[in-house]
């Protein structure tokens, strides 16, 4: 919706809810449904989907859910007792029982009240998973890297241009006080005159071992191949799901190129400015 449009409609609903109170006229609107008693009315909220929940999203999502402009409504995972978890946090926060859950990310793009995206899941669906969000026309938070190939961050910078969404790349350090404090010493000239940065991501770690293969669970329990998503199908293994996806050359990032790598250039890149 334009800028123009949301500002017409809020100063409606402004207007409207003073005009009922001149009036006397009784109503069975709670006072916070409007703006009233100082809270985020709901045409002000941000409606936020979450695309797959592990332990990152369960960090981020903390903090989300204390922002009063922000209402998380709907959990996607492929994995049910991600989803179960996940909707437990979310009411727990909200002191109710509305948060949805959804196995097919996709469904949550596909809803109109959804004016943005939480994506957490395994490296290899980052990309994808965040053109597909910018094309639905929500805007994202993606986890770092934005994508496992140097062509998928390039087509997912051209999405976003061409779909003017906005986008964010997880790269907290930039808020954490620590980082901002030195790099506020060395802008104030406290660490003398710098020559030289020098970063380190660390030794690649990658490989391309297979686990055993295990019987497939049922799709509601584990949607496999959704949980697969752009990358070579192989056969289901738990050790995948539970974390171990990491260090294979079909999900993982170059573990620490990319993972430790995106840190160490956005603090090169704070310090340089």
């Amino acid at each position: 919706m334009p800028k123009s449009l949301k500002l017409e409609r809020r100063d409606f609903i402004s207007t409207t809810a003073k005009a009922s109170l001149a009036l006397a006229v009784p109503t069975l609107v709670p006072a916070s449904a409007l703006g009233l008693d100082g809270s985020t009315p709901p045409s002000e909220r941000i409606n936020l989907g979450v695309i797959g929940i592990g332990r990152r999203c369960r960090y981020v999502l903390a903090e989300v859910l204390k922002l009063a402009d922000v209402r998380c409504r709907v959990i996607a995972d492929v994995q049910a007792s991600r989803r179960d978890e996940g909707k437990r946090i979310v009411d727990t926060a909200y002191g109710s029982n509305d948060c949805q859950t959804v196995r097919d990310f996709r469904e949550v793009l596909a809803r109109e009240d959804i004016d943005a995206v939480l994506i957490a899941t395994g490296d290899r669906w980052h990309a994808p998973a965040s053109m597909m969000a910018a094309e639905a026309g929500k805007d994202v938070y993606c986890e770092k890297p934005c994508g496992l190939t140097i062509d998928y961050c390039q087509r997912l910078d051209d999405t976003i241009r061409k779909t003017g969404r906005v986008f964010q790349a997880g790269t907290q350090r930039r808020s954490v006080t620590n980082y901002q404090q030195a790099v506020q010493m060395l802008h104030d000239g406290k660490l003398g005159r710098i020559t030289k940065l020098i970063a380190s991501a660390y030794a690649p770690s990658l490989g391309n071992t297979w686990y055993p293969a295990e019987p497939t669970p049922a799709r509601e329990v584990v949607d496999w191949n959704m949980w697969l998503g752009p990358a070579p199908w192989r056969p289901f293994n738990q050790k995948y799901v539970a974390g171990d996806w990491r260090g294979q050359w079909d999900f993982d990032s170059g573990a620490r190129i990319l993972d430790w790598g995106a840190h160490t250039l956005d603090l090169c890149q704070m310090a340089n400015k």
